[in-house]
């Protein structure tokens, strides 16, 4: 394992996702992996397709295995933009989900560094090597300080609005899975120190819905500072994922942020299961508990400098009707879509598979794009 020299965090920020960014770090799933069988190849286009997306407006750094690597160069050539690809040698079961694995990129006294947030399989229900870090890793090949602490979390648990705020559920820290024995209180105060936030919105999330306990970037995100957009089941009845969103609804209308302001809230409704043109069969396993419920959120998505990386899932209406919304929420911003075949089924999306790196200074300038991308199936 990799000795690297830590520090201790004195003048932390972590920046709002809309703010400008060096690049985008995103990874390929192992052969080696297991957690795909058959569909490896499928999940590989759709994480392929949401590269191609991103490196329409900024650079992207493809982590693959060794025995992956002449696959990766030949799907990517210079026409697909400024993707590069990077061979992880250490890690002979990487998978694809950077928003978890990798750091979570802050400014201690404006330096450019990462949290390593122990990620240790969101609850031990993935096996990681506990030797390596790839969080670690990654710090280390970019020559970039590694924040080191207690606490363990992932990236997808947590966000920002860039002004002090952050928006997390409990179901996904204050959980004995990874923080047996601490208390929401030091929970908090870890939180404070490693991202530079003043104020914390709880939101209950639940416990043992999916692999990530309920991570807060499938539920509700900032659009900007004092506005947030809020996910909504496709039916409302008297499930535990209708519940999530009522108590979230609930929380948020009454919230204020860090500046005192009271949230302006924006709804999304999710994609409908039964209009995705799953067989009898497929649909049956996941409503009777077989197979866990895919990931049908519109509000996984990722910002990119000057644009939006969308998802689509198939279901036409609830897709147009989710495109109509965050192309008002973005004007300034070009949206590309990109459709979701896999992802959806293995439990996240696009800003699961995404984890971006900022640059210092000041929120990226609105620059109007007219129209809209896609990535469409190949």
């Amino acid at each position: 394992m990799l000795q690297l020299q830590s520090i201790f965090a004195t003048s932390i920020h972590r920046p709002a996702e809309w703010d400008h960014q060096r690049q985008v770090i995103m990874a390929w799933p192992s052969a080696e992996n297991g957690a795909y069988g058959n569909d490896l190849a499928a999940i590989t286009r759709d994480v392929s397709r949401i590269v191609e997306a991103v490196a329409q407006f900024e650079p992207v750094t493809l982590l693959v295995t060794p025995d992956r690597h002449k696959e990766a160069k030949k799907r990517f050539n210079n026409e697909t933009g400024d993707i590069e690809i990077q061979p992880v040698h250490d890690y002979p079961k990487l998978d694809l989900w950077m928003r978890d694995m990798a750091p979570t990129f802050v400014f201690n006294e404006s330096r450019l560094s990462g949290v390593d947030y122990n990620f240790n399989g969101w609850g031990n229900k993935y096996p990681v090597d506990a030797n390596f870090s790839l969080a670690s890793q990654i710090l280390h090949d970019i020559r970039k300080p590694r924040i080191t602490t207690w606490l363990v979390t992932e990236g997808g648990s947590i966000e920002v609005d860039g002004e002090g705020t952050l928006l997390i559920t409990e179901s996904s820290i204050v959980n004995k899975n990874r923080n047996p024995g601490k208390s929401q209180k030091k929970i908090e105060d870890e939180l404070r120190r490693t991202l530079g936030i003043s104020k914390i919105i709880w939101l209950p999330g639940i416990k043992g819905a999916d692999i990530t306990d309920g991570h807060v970037d499938g539920l509700t995100r900032f659009i900007a500072p004092g506005k947030v957009v809020l996910s909504k089941p496709n039916v409302l009845d008297d499930s535990e994922f209708t519940m999530v969103y009522r108590k979230a609804r609930d929380i948020l209308s009454n919230a204020t942020d860090a500046k005192g302001r009271h949230l302006e809230i924006t709804e999304i409704v999710e994609a409908d299961l039964h209009s995705l043109g799953l067989d009898r069969r497929t649909l049956k396993e996941i409503e009777d508990g077989q197979e866990d419920y895919p990931s049908l959120t519109y509000v996984n998505w990722l910002l990119v400098n000057n644009g939006v990386i969308f998802p689509q899932f198939g279901d036409k209406k609830a897709d147009s009707a989710a495109l109509k919304v965050i192309r008002e929420l973005y004007k300034d911003r070009r949206v590309v879509t990109v459709r979701l075949d896999e992802l959806p089924f293995a439990g996240g999306g696009i800003h699961c598979s995404t984890q971006e790196v900022p640059i210092a200074g000041r929120a990226l300038p609105s620059q109007r794009k007219e129209g809209s991308g896609s990535c469409s199936p190949q």
